[in-house]
């Protein structure tokens, strides 16, 4: 889009000398007033290439040759090298290069000074263009950044600097420079690297006399918020450590006084801190409830969606509320019980979801098709034979004269004499427009699916992946549905089509199909065979095919049943049948495969004009266009 091939060419254009920096600032200035949202180095860039006319040249550039694209600054940032800019970048990289390490994205958007998101794109294709798909490096979790690895800004990094020199006072300067350089200058990862790297030996102790002087650390908001998380981290695990010995204490403590309690299902003997009762007061253990929600929740399944009740052997009716599952339950048992619950709930409202395929989250699908009449709400399944009975009305707004519209009444007196019979004939039971109202669903489905569009986004903070409604896969730029299937797919047809027209030489193994001629195969060894029958003619030469008289060149020889001389088989029948069986064969041993079938224009092989289905597309977007008219 910005290319420097452009501006080389023009470089020695014009007599003038160089501008002056003076004259590159007003230059600079005037621009900025054209372009104010422009990436400035950028701008400094385009007039360094010219002596002459700078603004009207680089304008002309700019809104000629690059159809008004250039870079800008991102919104909110004042220069587009500053931290906050290079971040916005890295995001936006994120988003095209899911796969690439962060680290290397990183790296090469550090490496450039202005046009970074061209540069550093073209870098990357070239790339992967130029080798394997492994041109740059990949990571694991994809779309996922940590904060510690976006850019950090001058100010943060010395002050993370003086700060590890003050912590590890002990440690050469130099060691510390290159753990930051390392681990992005992130002040947790450096500790903690320093941490492990630092012991107390006998070297330590040496250079423990010429202990360097304490330096004046640097107040950073960033840096004191880190500081602040890690010290809460300490203070948990603290607590943690606590609680145990806390709760061995308090065991020791009932044991003595000959307090424990026997859980009602287990009959072990536990401290009261360790039991969770019903609404009716029957005690039991953690355990024996964790074990209980775990088996019916990933086990039998009887529990989801449901209450968990009490399990007292003489019978009661009480049951586990919320609060005391969530203090009694594995944090990750009890989030995936309330997804049962939420995932119940969901099903008994009958609504049109659409759900994130790698988590529970769903949102009601605004297109889905509801037709409501006062108090009468028209069940779904007749929702396609309503539509299917309005497709005749549709029509009349493409006439636009009275006597048009009632040139058509006759026909479409006829086509409701047709119709009607057959939508009450549907409520009775009986299905005539089966297959025309599952075309129709098929059609109405596409419609919904353009409108909504095919990408999902999830707004589960714990997920947060964009997915694909029609291949229910994790979307990525440039993606294909079900891409591995199709390429699956297509070889394996393509390859069934190639042996439905070729014959293979039994004496060398050659294939070979035929172009031209007769149906005497000779082969470049000396075999020789017929095209159609593939039998051995070495011996009996011509003599295998008819030479009887027929009025009507290429009719059947009513005298004999021997191989015609120059008629053939109808090729592109049998590629068709070929193509037929084998995808219907991938089919059923790869049922993974079958959401191919889902997309449109899935055409494997030479397209004919005579292909039937031309007519079925074309009949299929028209219906499809009435379709989009009528629903609302």
């Amino acid at each position: 889009m910005f290319k420097g091939s452009f501006f080389s060419s023009l470089r020695n254009s014009g007599g003038s000398s160089n501008p002056s920096n003076s004259q590159k600032d007003a230059i600079l200035e005037q621009l900025i007033a054209i372009l104010p949202d422009a990436d400035q180095d950028y701008l400094k860039y385009c007039i360094g290439f010219y002596r002459d006319n700078h603004v009207m040249r680089i304008t002309e550039k700019i809104f000629n040759f690059n159809k008004g694209h250039y870079p800008k600054i991102p919104e909110g940032c004042k220069n587009a090298n500053s931290t906050k800019a290079k971040n916005e970048y890295l995001l936006k990289l994120n988003e095209l290069f899911p796969e690439c390490d962060v680290g290397f994205l990183r790296e090469k958007l550090c490496s450039v000074d202005q046009n970074h998101l061209q540069q550093v794109i073209d870098r990357l294709l070239t790339m992967d263009k130029s080798g394997d798909k492994g041109g740059y490096p990949r990571r694991v979790n994809q779309f996922i950044i940590e904060p510690w690895e976006l850019v950090r800004s001058q100010s943060y990094r010395k002050a993370v600097r003086y700060r590890l020199y003050n912590d590890f006072p002990e440690t050469w300067r130099s060691t510390i420079k290159a753990i930051l350089a390392e681990n992005n200058f992130d002040y947790r990862k450096s500790f903690e690297k320093l941490k492990d790297l630092t012991t107390n030996n006998w070297w330590n102790s040496i250079f423990s006399i010429f202990r360097r002087k304490l330096y004046k650390e640097i107040e950073n908001p960033e840096l004191l918020e880190e500081i602040q998380k890690l010290q809460y981290v300490k203070l948990e695990e603290q607590s943690k450590a606590d609680h145990e010995i806390a709760k061995q204490v308090n065991f020791s403590e009932y044991t003595n006084n000959d307090q424990l309690i026997t859980c009602g299902c287990c009959y072990g003997d536990f401290p009261f801190e360790d039991l969770t009762c019903c609404s009716e007061g029957h005690l039991f253990c953690k355990d024996c409830i964790n074990h209980l929600v775990q088996e019916g929740l990933f086990g039998q399944g009887s529990l989801r969606g449901k209450q968990i009740n009490c399990i007292e052997q003489a019978g009661c009716d009480g049951y586990f509320t919320d609060d005391q599952l969530k203090s009694t339950l594995l944090p990750d048992v009890f989030k995936n019980y309330l997804d049962s619950l939420v995932e119940h709930s969901l099903k008994q409202s009958n609504l049109s979801l659409v759900q994130c395929p790698f988590c529970n989250y769903c949102e009601v699908d605004d297109n889905d098709l509801f037709l409501t009449f006062k108090q009468f709400r028209i069940p779904k399944s007749s929702k396609s034979f309503i539509l299917l009975a309005s497709l005749p009305v549709a029509i009349l707004p493409l006439f636009t004269s009275f006597e048009s519209i009632f040139s058509i009444f006759t026909a479409l007196n006829v086509v409701i004499i047709l119709i009607l019979p057959q939508i009450v004939w549907n409520v009775m039971g009986v299905y005539p427009l089966k297959a025309w109202v599952s075309e129709l669903d098929n059609i109405v489905k596409r419609v919904k699916r353009r409108r909504r569009g095919n990408v999902f986004k999830c707004q589960n903070p714990e997920c947060r992946k964009t997915s694909c409604l029609l291949c229910s896969r994790e979307s990525k730029p440039f993606h294909k549905c079900y891409e591995r299937e199709q390429d699956s797919l297509r070889l394996f047809v393509e390859k069934a089509m190639a042996d439905a027209v070729k014959r293979t030489c039994p004496k060398c193994h050659i294939s070979f199909t035929k172009a031209d001629g007769c149906n005497k195969m000779t082969c470049r060894c000396g075999y020789v065979m017929c095209y159609l029958c593939r039998k051995d003619l070495r011996q009996e030469s011509y003599a295998h095919f008819c030479d009887h008289f027929r009025p009507i060149p290429g009719q059947k020889c009513k005298k004999c049943n021997k191989c015609d001389l120059y008629k053939t088989e109808d090729e592109e029948k049998v590629i068709k049948e070929a193509a037929t069986k084998a995808r219907n064969e991938f089919l059923k041993s790869h049922p993974e495969a079958r959401g191919v079938n889902l997309l449109e224009n899935n055409v494997i092989g030479p397209v004919t004009n005579e292909d039937d289905n031309y007519y079925r597309e074309t009949f299929e977007k028209a219906v499809e266009k009435v379709v989009d008219y009528l629903l609302p």
